[in-house]
């Protein structure tokens, strides 16, 4: 596998632009995310046709080391303030006396 692997941010932006607008990210949603469940965005992603199995695989390696990368797509046509709830639901899913309240 080469050492550089591609950036796709742009392309997955805009591949999931609109998601997270109305209300963000939902936190079952960000739990998915968080431990690696990425089918759903993968399928969509096929199915969009702007991605081979090729460069899926290789999003999916990008997603698995750093699941930030697939949440920062989701947001990028959402407001501040969304991001900034989204983000606060994110960093909370570390804190164990939170996730209660989280749903």
């Amino acid at each position: 596998m080469p050492s550089h692997m591609p950036d796709y941010r742009e392309l997955l932006s805009a591949a999931f632009e609109g998601d997270a607008v109305e209300g963000g990210v939902d936190v079952a949603a960000l739990r998915r995310i968080r431990a690696g469940e990425f089918g759903e965005w993968l399928t969509a992603l096929d199915r969009s046709g702007l991605f081979g199995a090729d460069a899926l695989a290789r999003i999916a390696e990008q997603w698995r080391a750093d699941p930030t990368v697939l949440l920062d797509a989701l947001l990028a046509g959402a407001d501040t303030v969304t991001t900034r709830r989204t983000l606060a639901e994110w960093a909370a899913l570390d804190r164990p006396e939170s996730r209660s309240r989280l749903g």
